[in-house]
């Protein structure tokens, strides 16, 4: 997938019924990191709006922004001790 293909679905809205359900993607854990995204972005169609179940969810980047390594860190050590 191109950077000028994953700016056009940046920009798009789909319905519900038509995001893919990540629950159904089946990647070869086995296969290299590389492989295993390239798959990934096969089946997904559109790595910005997918869905989990019956929750549709949007995926957006501010610029200059905390990463998502970052993000998905501070919510690790948030639940730490919930529980």
């Amino acid at each position: 997938m191109t950077i000028e293909q994953l700016n056009t679905l940046k920009n798009e809205r789909p319905s519900f019924d038509e995001r893919v359900d990540i629950k159904n993607i089946n990647l070869d854990m086995d296969a290299p990191a590389a492989e295993r995204a390239a798959e990934y972005l096969s089946q997904v169609k559109n790595p910005y709006h997918f869905r989990v179940g019956d929750i549709a969810v949007n995926v957006e980047f501010t610029e200059g922004g905390k990463s998502l390594r970052d993000c998905v860190k501070a919510y690790l050590m948030g639940q730490r001790g919930k529980g």
